[in-house]
C-alpha cells in the first residue's frame, strides 16, 4: 500500500542547532571529540578545526549530515512536484501495482420457472485489471570536497547552508524530472487517444464557448457511464475528483470566475481543481534524453503544434498513476582525491489507469484512416504462438488500440490477446482449403475509433 507523509515539515535549524542535533546522534568517539555548540562564531569556527583535523569525524559529520538532515529536507519537498496531487505516494514493497476494477453487474429477467433450472449457476463479475510496473531508475550525483566542509565552519550560517546546496541540487533535478516526466506521459497518451476526445466548437473569438463544453462533460461525468475511459467500464467521477489541467496561453484569457461557475464552485474551492500546464507540446527533449536514453521518442513538430492548440484536458484524480518506489542517499569517500561522492536515488512508477475518467478537448474530431498488421502472414507450429503489431494511421488524438478476431481456429484453446499475440492450441490445425496440406487462421484488427477500418493477417499452421 503506498503511504503519504501526514503533515509538511520545514527544517529552519540554525547551524547550532544542526551541529548539536548530529552530536547527538552521533558516536562516543565523535561526541569526546566535539563539544557542543553554543550561539557564537566562536564556537562553530572551533568545531570545525576539530572535525577538519580528524577523517573520521569528517565522514561521520557529512554521513550525518546529509542521512538525518538531508532526508527531511528531501521528505518534506518530495511531494512538491506542480502536479502532486496525482501522485499516491510512497510504494514501500514490491515494484508491480495491480490495478482492480469490477464492472457493474448486469441484470436478468426475475422468473420463478428459470429458478428451478439456474439457481445453481455461476455468475462470474466482470473483473478487469491493469499492472503498472516501475520503469524509472535514476541516481543524481553530487561531490562535496574538503574545502567545501572547511568553508562551512567560516560563517554563522555555513552549515545550513552546505546543507542548502548538497539537497537543493538534488532535489531540485528530481522534482523537475518527475514533472517532465508526468507531461510527456501526458502527451503520449493524448497523442495516442488515451483520453476521449470530445469536439467543441471554435473559441478563438469567444473562450466561453470552450466553458460551456467543460460544463457539460464535467456535469456528465458525474453519472455513471462507459462514455470517459478507455477501457470502456462503468464509471463516474465526482466534483471534487475532477481536475481541469488548463494551457496557461488559454487560462490567461479565461476569467477564472467563469470557469468556476462551470464547475458549480466557488472560486477559491475550484482553485484546488485547476492545474496549470505551460502547454501540451513542449517537451523538454534534452532532459528526457538524459533519463531514457535510446529509449525516448521525441515528439515531430506536428505533434507539439497539434497538443499545443489543445486548450484543457479534464482527467479524474486517479487517472495519472504515479508511485515512488525509493529514494535513498548513498556515498563514497575517495581518500585519493580528499572528496564525498553523494548519490541520490530515486525509483518511481510512471502510468496511468484505462479505468479512470479522462477527456481531452478539441475543436475538430480526430480521423483513422487505415490499419495496417504486421506480419500479413506468418507460419507456426500448434501450441507455439505468433506476435503481431497493428499500426493505426490517422490524425492527432486518433485512437490508436485494435479490437484483435480470429476466424478458422479448429483448437477452442487457440486464442489472442489485447497485446496481438496469437497463441495456438496443442491439437490447432487452422482451416484446411480444398487442396491445401496445411491450414490457416485469419487474424482482424478493427480500429476502436472507427469499426469499419480493419486488416487482416494470414497464419499458416504448419503440421509438425
Amino acid at each position: 500500500m503506498a503511504t503519504t507523509p501526514s503533515k509538511m515539515v520545514t527544517l529552519t535549524n540554525s547551524s547550532v542547532d544542526v551541529l548539536n542535533a548530529i552530536r547527538n546522534s552521533a558516536s562516543v568517539n565523535y561526541r569526546d571529540y566535539v563539544p557542543v555548540a553554543t550561539p557564537d562564531a566562536e564556537s562553530i569556527r572551533e568545531i570545525g578545526t576539530i572535525i577538519m583535523d580528524f577523517p573520521t569525524l569528517q565522514n561521520e559529520f557529512l554521513n550525518a549530515l546529509i542521512n538525518r538532515i538531508g532526508k527531511v529536507i528531501l521528505t518534506s519537498k518530495m511531494y512538491q512536484n506542480p502536479w502532486e496531487m496525482f501522485k499516491k505516494g510512497l510504494l514501500e514493497y514490491g515494484e508491480t501495482v495491480e490495478e482492480i476494477f469490477v464492472n457493474i453487474a448486469k441484470p436478468e429477467q426475475y422468473s420463478a420457472e428459470d429458478a428451478e433450472n439456474t439457481v445453481f449457476k455461476r455468475t462470474a463479475a466482470d473483473v478487469k485489471s491493469a499492472f503498472h510496473v516501475r520503469n524509472f531508475q535514476e541516481l543524481y550525483p553530487t561531490t562535496i570536497q574538503d574545502k567545501d566542509l572547511r568553508a562551512a565552519f567560516l560563517s554563522w550560517d555555513g552549515v545550513t547552508d552546505l546543507i542548502g546546496r548538497i539537497v537543493d541540487s538534488l532535489y531540485s533535478a528530481a522534482s523537475f524530472d518527475e514533472f517532465t516526466v508526468m507531461k510527456y506521459l501526458l502527451a503520449k497518451r493524448m497523442l495516442a487517444g488515451g483520453l476521449k476526445p470530445i469536439v467543441m466548437g471554435d473559441y478563438s473569438s469567444d473562450a466561453k464557448v470552450a466553458v460551456k463544453s467543460f460544463k457539460g462533460i464535467s456535469n456528465k461525468m458525474e453519472f455513471m457511464s462507459t462514455d470517459y475511459n478507455i477501457a470502456g467500464v462503468h464509471n463516474f467521477s465526482k466534483k471534487d475528483d475532477q481536475f481541469l489541467i488548463v494551457n496557461a496561453d488559454f487560462d490567461a484569457v479565461m476569467d477564472v470566475e467563469v470557469l468556476a461557475s462551470a464547475f458549480n464552485m466557488d472560486k477559491a474551492e475550484f482553485l484546488g481543481h485547476k492545474v496549470l500546464v505551460d502547454n501540451f507540446g513542449e517537451i523538454n527533449d534534452t532532459r528526457l534524453r538524459y533519463l531514457f536514453g535510446d529509449d525516448f521518442t521525441p515528439l515531430t513538430a506536428e505533434e507539439k503544434a497539434a497538443l499545443n492548440a489543445v486548450p484543457a484536458v479534464l482527467v479524474d484524480r486517479d487517472w495519472f498513476m504515479i508511485y515512488d518506489n525509493l529514494y535513498n542517499f548513498t556515498e563514497q569517500y575517495n581518500a585519493k582525491g580528499m572528496y564525498w561522492n553523494y548519490f541520490y536515488h530515486v525509483w518511481k512508477t510512471f502510468s496511468v489507469s484505462p479505468f479512470a475518467n479522462a477527456v481531452m478537448f478539441l475543436t475538430s474530431a480526430p480521423t483513422i484512416t487505415a490499419v495496417a498488421i504486421d506480419p500479413s502472414s506468418a507460419s507456426a507450429v500448434a501450441g507455439q504462438s505468433v506476435t503481431l503489431t497493428a499500426a493505426v494511421t490517422g490524425s492527432a488524438f486518433a485512437d490508436k488500440a485494435v479490437d484483435w478476431t480470429i476466424t478458422g481456429a479448429t483448437d477452442t484453446k487457440t486464442y489472442i490477446n489485447d497485446a496481438g499475440v496469437l497463441v495456438l492450441g496443442a491439437d490447432e490445425t487452422g482451416t484446411v482449403a480444398q487442396g491445401e496440406t496445411n491450414g490457416t487462421i485469419t487474424v482482424t484488427a478493427t480500429c476502436v475509433g472507427k469499426s469499419t477500418v480493419t486488416d487482416t493477417a494470414t497464419i499458416t499452421v504448419i503440421n509438425s
